[in-house]
C-alpha cells in the first residue's frame, strides 16, 4: 500500500450503467478480501456504489442495499416539463442520492467524475468538497434525469465521454487500476453511436501516461436489455449480483498480481 507521501497509486475504478450498477456491487463482494484500494473513481452509478464503498459499507450489506430498494425510493415516470428535468421524478432520484451521501463518509480518497455539459468535458470532484448534487449529477444521464448547475456550470452524467473513468484515477496518481466495466462493448447501439457523436465535438480524453497497468473486469456479454439498465426488479439485481461475483472471482489471480506491495 501507500508510503508515506506517496499519494495514491492503486485504484479501484467503477464505470457507470444505471441499474445494472448491481453488478458491480458483486464485484466488490469478491474483491473486498482481496484488496483495499487507495483511491476509489467513479462515473455515474458508480460515483453513487464508489461513495458507500469508501465510507466502509461491509460489501454484503451495500449488496442487500441492492436487492431491497425501498418502494418510494424507485424513481417514477413523469412527463417533464422541460428538456433538462428529464422523464423520472426528481424528487425520489434525489432522495436517493441523498441518503446514500448521508449515510457514508469516505474514509479513503474518492473522486467522481462529472461532464461539463456546454463545453463537452469531463472533470472530476474529490473528497472532501464531493456533495449529495456532485453524487446526483454524475448519475444524471441526460433525457432521464434532471441536469443540475454547479458553480454556474450546466452538468451532466459523468460516463457521457468515458463510461470508465480512468483519466480521473490516472490524474491524481493511480499506476494500478482495477477497472470495473457494466458497459462492455461500449453498451447497446443507441449509446455507441451517441458517444460517437459526442467524441467528434469533445476535445479529446486525457491519455492514461505510460506505465499505468489496467486489469478489466467486465461481463463477456451485455448484462440485459436496455430496460433492465434503467428500472430496478429485485431478480434483476440478484442476477447482477452473481454475474459480478463469478466474473471478479475469474479475475482475482490477475488483481493479486497487480495489486501486490512492491
Amino acid at each position: 500500500m501507500n508510503g508515506a507521501g506517496r499519494g495514491p497509486r492503486t485504484a479501484l475504478v467503477l464505470g457507470g450503467g444505471g441499474m445494472f450498477g448491481a453488478y458491480e456491487a458483486g464485484v466488490w463482494q469478491v474483491l473486498e478480501g482481496v484488496f483495499q484500494p487507495d483511491l476509489i473513481a467513479g462515473a455515474s452509478i458508480g460515483a453513487l456504489n464508489g461513495w458507500a464503498i469508501a465510507g466502509g459499507c461491509p460489501a454484503g450489506e451495500w449488496a442487500e442495499h441492492w436487492l431491497d430498494f425501498p418502494t418510494g425510493a424507485l424513481p417514477r415516470l413523469r412527463v417533464p416539463r422541460r428538456p433538462l428535468d428529464g422523464i423520472f421524478d426528481r424528487a425520489a432520484f434525489e432522495r436517493v442520492i441523498r441518503g446514500v451521501h448521508s449515510r457514508f463518509s469516505p474514509r479513503v480518497p474518492i473522486t467522481v467524475a462529472i461532464t461539463d455539459l456546454s463545453r463537452m468535458r469531463p472533470f472530476a470532484v474529490d473528497a472532501p468538497d464531493i456533495e449529495w448534487i456532485h453524487l446526483a449529477a454524475s448519475c444524471a444521464l441526460f433525457g432521464f434525469f434532471p441536469q443540475y448547475r454547479i458553480g454556474g456550470r450546466l452538468v451532466t452524467d459523468g460516463g457521457l465521454l468515458a463510461s470508465v473513468p480512468l483519466w480521473a484515477a490516472a490524474a491524481r496518481g493511480a499506476t494500478r487500476i482495477v477497472a470495473v466495466n457494466i458497459l462492455p462493448g461500449g453498451g447497446p447501439w443507441w449509446l455507441r453511436g451517441a458517444r460517437s457523436l459526442l467524441h467528434a465535438v469533445a476535445p479529446p480524453l486525457p491519455a492514461l501516461p505510460a506505465g499505468v497497468e489496467v486489469v478489466w473486469i467486465e461481463h463477456a456479454r451485455a448484462l440485459g436489455p436496455a430496460r433492465d439498465a434503467v428500472v430496478w426488479s429485485g431478480r434483476s439485481a440478484a442476477r447482477l449480483l452473481e454475474l459480478g461475483r463469478a466474473d471478479a472471482l475469474a479475475a482475482v489471480p490477475m488483481v493479486r498480481r497487480l495489486t501486490q506491495t512492491f
